[in-house]
């Protein structure tokens, strides 16, 4: 999709529609599974993935459009609602689970915002916990 200014809306799709919607009905074993797979990645394998992600912004001028889809993820993850019939025992724990899957969440997002505009090494290791803890979902 374009943006105002004519440029690439990385927010603006069908699959970044479709992953905040998936976010929405996430449950708590979710987040912690997706939070898991994310520590157990190596620290250097993140560092390159994100590497691959800022060369992508640069070299496609998608800089602004990264730091747009970043945002957003980490404003789901610091957004408190707990909704039926994903409810879990108080909206404290709800927010602290999200926080802690954030990371994971961000490098998901980005997986999805940039597709193919990635190399095929950098975005499994960013959307793999994601599919991680996603499986079998439609």
């Amino acid at each position: 999709m374009w943006g105002r200014g004519g440029g690439v809306n990385l927010l603006d799709t069908a699959e970044m529609a479709a992953f905040f919607e998936q976010l929405d009905h996430l449950t708590e074993d979710q987040l912690m599974s997706m939070r898991a797979a994310w520590r157990s990645t190596s620290r250097e394998s993140h560092e390159e993935a994100w590497t691959a992600v800022r060369s992508v912004g640069v070299r496609e001028g998608l800089t602004r459009e990264i730091d747009r889809v970043r945002n957003r993820a980490l404003r789901w993850v610091s957004r408190g609602s707990n909704s039926i019939p994903y409810r879990i025992s108080s909206d404290v724990t709800w927010l602290q689970i999200k926080i802690e899957a954030g990371e994971a969440i961000v490098d998901a997002a980005l997986a999805v915002a940039l597709g193919d505009r990635l190399d095929p090494g950098p975005r499994n290791i960013l959307i793999a916990p994601w599919l991680r803890a996603t499986e079998g979902m439609d």
